[in-house]
């Protein structure tokens, strides 16, 4: 097996060759799309039986028609994720990396790059963060526990104010509520404003 065909099938994604028109017609594709999202390259080269947008989730769609323009204007390549929707119907996350071929006169020719399929990078980040989301909801629920009990500071201050000289114990009991309350609102603002810097 010569070296392009052995790396090209271990690869998950494909290669490909396209027009800059609205379908990113396809003029060539490795086999990899067939391999990794159903569809045999003949059905959508030339766009025979289906467009390359229509195999995308129409939502991303316009996001890489921005980034293409934008990268296309500059003369640089472009690199972004999206997702395609597999035969079977799920979608997939994939990273494409391209760039126009220009003639010497100028002329764009086309573009061509390579999709690579990172559905296990994006399950991997999710199971990483959900328990990162788990202790953000814990940590709301904390601060309004601790709201409620500073809540109960302030009227056990009250209640010992009006009780005098025999409520001093109450006293000492609600200021150290209090202090016990703020100190420990800090603390889960602190981990509640790291988790929001860290989503």
């Amino acid at each position: 097996m010569d070296f392009k065909t052995s790396v090209l099938g271990r690869m998950s994604g494909f290669l490909y060759r396209c027009r800059a028109d609205e379908n990113y017609t396809m003029l060539d594709m490795t086999d990899g799309i067939e391999r990794i999202f159903g569809y045999a390259a003949d059905e959508i080269i030339g766009n025979r039986s289906r467009t390359f947008t229509s195999i995308m989730y129409e939502e991303d769609v316009p996001l890489m028609d921005e980034v293409v323009g934008q990268a296309l204007e500059g003369r640089t390549d472009w690199t972004m994720e999206y997702r395609i929707r597999h035969r079977a119907g799920h979608l997939v996350w994939v990273t494409e990396t391209g760039g126009g071929v220009w003639d010497a006169s100028g002329t764009l020719l086309y573009l061509e790059g390579s999709i690579i399929n990172i559905e296990s990078l994006y399950q991997r980040i999710d199971e990483q963060t959900a328990g990162m989301r788990v202790t953000a909801s814990k940590t709301n629920e904390i601060l309004q526990s601790l709201r409620y009990l500073k809540l109960l500071a302030v009227n056990a201050g009250i209640e010992a104010a009006r009780a005098g000289t025999a409520g001093s114990g109450f006293a000492v009991l609600a200021a150290e509520m209090r202090t016990l309350a703020n100190s420990s609102e800090e603390a889960a603002r602190a981990i509640s404003n790291a988790q929001r810097r860290a989503d």
